[in-house]
């Protein structure tokens, strides 16, 4: 595949306009994506339990695991092609290593588990936060986000680092990812969903749908830097209306929790 720098330009600020940031504090899934490859790599170095780690990319991956938290990593995917990368600090090609005990596996050019028209059919390579313009022969964050949320039945996405160039120096965990303000359609959960949210985005009001009558419900709402910003307890009935007025524009993280069971979302505040 040509790589298209037309497209690397007109998304060169969108991408360094996103902070870095936690998506989902309360999650254990760190997803790596890129199109040149290189040297990945990954400094465990936040307490996650049950750690995922997915990486996409078109070219040669080096993967190495280390940090103080290495051994909580029990899963790491690769998902692109595997050819050889001569450009990215010597001649390289995709690997695994530094995983310890942890599953490891590289697939190439697997079948995307989420249809988009502006995407690739296959996990190939990701470098941009749109979602709604052609990625010139690569993946939408939304079509990568969703493979490994089924890849990994039950994890929950805590960050998604995207970029274009190769990969250099550490990329630590506690510095989070690329958190795109596009990529609101795929839940942090797959497995697990006891409410809904809308509208989305929201400029007022945000109501929560649970999907049964809650007796005795909480509602946590943090920011991208995992800062609880709005907590409301003693919820009761089937739709709860939160006031968002009062927050800053940019995008929210809800917890919802019915009692039973614990959701995580996302949206938008304008």
């Amino acid at each position: 595949m040509k790589k298209n720098y037309s497209i690397l330009i007109l998304f060169f600020y969108s991408l360094f306009a996103v902070a870095q940031t936690v998506c989902n504090p309360s999650g254990n899934l760190m997803v790596f994506t890129n199109y040149d490859g290189g040297n990945l790599n990954i400094d465990v170095d936040a307490n996650i339990p049950n750690l995922k780690i997915g990486i996409v990319s078109y070219e040669g991956t080096a993967i190495t695991i280390s940090g103080a938290f290495a051994g909580n990593v029990t899963s790491v995917a690769y998902a692109g092609f595997n050819s050889s990368n001569p450009h990215c600090g010597g001649s390289i090609s995709t690997s695994i290593s530094g995983a310890g005990s942890a599953t490891t596996n590289i697939a190439l050019a697997p079948t995307a588990t989420l249809s988009n028209s502006f995407g690739y059919g296959s996990i190939i390579c990701g470098y941009s936060c749109s979602t709604t313009t052609n990625q010139g022969g690569c993946n939408t964050v939304d079509q990568i986000e969703d493979y490994f949320l089924n890849y990994f039945p039950g994890s929950q996405l805590y960050a998604h680092k995207v970029q274009y160039g190769c990969w250099t120096g550490n990329q630590s965990l506690s510095a989070g990812g690329t958190c795109c303000a596009l990529a609101t359609g795929i839940a942090s959960d797959v497995s697990q969903k006891n409410s809904s949210i809308f509208p989305n985005p929201a400029s007022a009001t945000l109501t929560i749908t649970f999907n049964k009558f809650v007796s005795n419900g909480t509602v946590r709402v943090f920011s991208t830097a995992g800062e609880l910003v709005k907590q409301e307890s003693n919820i009761s009935g089937t739709d709860h209306s939160v006031a968002v007025s009062d927050l800053s524009a940019g995008i929210y993280f809800i917890e919802t929790n019915d009692g039973e069971e614990i959701s995580h979302l996302r949206f938008i505040k304008n």
